[in-house]
C-alpha cells in the first residue's frame, strides 16, 4: 500500500513540476500586460525631520507671518523668547510628533516679555494660532507634555484625515 501512494504522488508531482513552468509563463505575461502602463509609486523612504526656522532676529509681525506660512501644510510650534531650556522642551515636543508621523516646524520667534525664564509658546495649523500658554523655568516638566498635547488636538482639528490616517485601525 505504501509503495502505491508513493507511486501515486510521484505521478502526480511529476505531472505538476511539467505544467509549472508553462503556467508560470503565461501568469507573468498577464501580469505584465496588465502593468504595461501603470508607473511606480513613488514612496519617500525619507524619515521626517524637524524644521527649524529661526526668526528670533526679526520683528513680532515678521515672526508671525512666518509661522503662518509655516504651518499651511504642518504643524508649527512657535517659542517667543525663553532659555535654551525651555526653547529645548518644546522643541523635545516636536521631536515626539514627527516620531508620530506628524510633519512639524518649530519656530523660535523673538522675546516680547524680555524674560529669559519665561517663554510664551504657540501652537499654528493651516496658518492659524490653535493654541498657547505660557511657560517659566518653575514649569519646564510641564512643557514638552503640554505643547505635545496641544498640538495634538490642533493636529485633530486642523487635519483631521491626515490623523486618521496616522492611527491604527484599533484605535478608531
Amino acid at each position: 500500500m505504501t509503495s502505491l501512494a508513493s507511486k501515486v504522488f510521484t505521478g502526480i508531482a511529476a505531472s505538476a513540476m511539467t505544467l509549472t513552468p508553462l503556467a508560470t509563463a503565461d501568469a507573468q505575461d498577464a501580469l505584465s500586460s496588465a502593468n504595461q502602463n501603470v508607473a511606480p509609486a513613488s514612496v519617500s523612504t525619507e524619515p521626517l525631520t524637524v524644521q527649524y526656522v529661526e526668526a528670533s532676529d526679526r520683528t513680532l509681525n515678521d515672526a508671525r507671518t512666518i509661522a503662518a506660512d509655516a504651518s499651511h501644510e504642518r504643524l508649527a510650534i512657535v517659542v517667543w523668547g525663553g532659555n535654551r531650556a525651555l526653547q529645548q522642551e518644546a522643541y523635545n515636543a516636536a521631536l515626539d510628533l514627527v516620531d508620530m508621523g506628524i510633519e512639524v516646524a518649530f519656530v523660535r520667534a523673538p522675546d516680547h516679555d524680555e524674560s529669559a525664564s519665561e517663554a510664551f509658546m504657540q501652537v499654528y495649523a493651516r496658518a492659524t494660532p490653535r493654541a498657547e500658554g505660557h511657560w517659566s523655568e518653575t514649569r519646564l516638566a510641564e512643557v514638552r507634555p503640554d505643547v505635545r498635547n496641544a498640538a495634538l488636538r490642533a493636529y485633530e482639528d486642523a487635519f483631521p484625515q491626515r490623523l486618521a490616517a496616522l492611527q491604527p485601525a484599533s484605535l478608531r
